[in-house]
């Protein structure tokens, strides 16, 4: 008797997993199809990535003013920028946006591998009284948005054991649209951040990690050198000469050197970058109230900004995907067309590249230990960015568009290899 139940407990088993398999192969083969529903171009979507500013100069104020309730603009200029931006970096991602009175529709395509297949979506977002997704489309299914929704909801509080995503979709108050533009109302968002510290506790690990530790420990010991307390613009090579010259002496073999130069980029990416860059490597400061700064910023070509391009950059290169610190840079350029901002610099670029291209020898086995060795002898900055000479900055809009049209233009893409070029003629990047 007992016999015959296991067998008829293994027989049924059995048929769930294969039921299971079947269901996942309909699935799959449902959701895969082999045209791409999106087919725009990144380079069309970041024409207007100088908008965004103003995207962000209303996220600035509904945080700042979190007691009170506020309206957010979204255009469909905005949403493909940034969605630009992200295909700019992953080339086999395509998105476009439509808003109209009646709905918005949101298309995405992922090309598989170069294999001719595609995994199509498709969402219709409603205005009313609160987010409203009408249906998502994947492939040849089709999912209830309210389904979705509740099912991401759910998730989020689970993965982050708080009501995050609750309290952020009770924010939206009322959704309305107009043609190439969506509008939310958003409520006060005061227990939305409180939330978010939540988050951050029941995320947080105990223990940092041994890169963190390490990243500490270098701002702690940069901090602490004689060039942090000079009264004249230091050059960032002084700060990389101090902190690889203290990573040599750590390391004992090609991984020791890859761990301490990655914390070494990232303590001085804190510390004559930016302090924000904390929030990307951990809690590595001190004193979390007042952030390590030295006296007086380091520079690059006698500049402030070019020092900080390069060493975020390169700090960038190290958490990101390969080529997203290079699509974040150039998207920044494309802002900054806009009135307010300092124009579309290649020398930035020029910069931005060149702490990519760094971080890149700096933090590979085979290279790890002669950049440290390297850097003890460097003389002069031109060994790790080029000249600057003859590279256009300052760019308007109008002027960037009349000059170069868009970024996959023949004169744009000539700056950035001629930038290429002159990058590729140094010894330490011929590795």
């Amino acid at each position: 008797m007992i016999l015959r139940s296991v067998k008829w407990l293994l027989i049924t088993l059995a048929i769930i997993v294969v039921l299971l398999v079947v269901s996942v192969a309909t699935i799959t083969v449902m959701a895969v199809q082999k045209a791409p529903l999106v087919a725009s171009t990144a380079p069309t979507q970041l024409d207007g990535a100088d908008s965004v500013n103003e995207l962000l100069g209303q996220l600035q104020q509904a945080f700042s003013r979190r007691e009170e309730g506020h309206q957010v603009t979204l255009t469909e200029t905005q949403v493909e920028s940034l969605v630009g931006v992200l295909q700019r970096a992953l080339p086999d991602f395509k998105g476009v946006v439509n808003i109209t009175p009646v709905a918005g529709t949101i298309n995405v395509t992922y090309a598989i591998n170069n294999t001719g297949y595609y995994v199509n979506a498709s969402a219709l977002v409603l205005p009313g009284d609160s987010l409203r997704i009408e249906q998502v489309q994947v492939g040849d299914l089709t999912i209830p948005g309210r389904f979705l929704l509740g099912f991401l909801e759910r998730t989020v509080n689970s993965y982050t054991q708080s009501k995050i995503a609750t309290i952020a979709l009770s924010r939206v108050e009322r959704v309305t649209m107009r043609s190439g533009e969506l509008t939310l109302d958003v409520g006060r968002l005061d227990e939305l951040l409180s939330e978010l510290n939540v988050v951050a506790s029941n995320m947080s690990v105990s223990e940092q990690t041994e890169l963190q530790q390490l990243s500490a420990y270098y701002l702690r010991y940069l901090s602490g050198r004689e060039i942090a307390l000079s009264s004249k613009p230091v050059s960032l090579i002084e700060y990389l000469r101090e902190g690889m010259a203290r990573a040599r002496e750590q390391s004992q073999s090609p991984d020791d050197a890859v761990l301490h130069n990655n914390a070494v980029i990232l303590a001085l990416a804190v510390y004559v970058g930016h302090h924000r860059v904390g929030a990307l490597v951990g809690d590595i400061q001190p004193d979390s109230e007042k952030a390590l700064k030295p006296r007086r910023g380091a520079v690059l070509h006698k500049r402030n900004d070019l020092a900080r391009h390069f060493i975020i950059s390169a700090a960038l290169e190290l958490m990101a995907e390969q080529g997203m610190s290079l699509a974040i840079g150039e998207f920044k350029e494309l802002m900054d067309r806009g009135n307010g901002g300092s124009g579309y610099s290649f020398v930035d670029l020029a910069a931005d590249m060149s702490g990519t291209e760094f971080a890149k020898v700096a933090t590979h086995p085979n290279t790890a230990m002669e950049v440290q060795n390297a850097i003890a002898r460097i003389q002069s900055e031109l060994e790790i960015i080029p000249p600057i000479e003859g590279l256009p900055e300052g760019l308007s809009k109008q002027a960037f568009t009349e000059q170069y049209q868009r970024v996959d233009s023949k004169a744009y893409l000539k700056e950035v290899q001629e930038i290429k070029r002159r990058i590729g003629l140094l010894p330490l990047y011929q590795k």
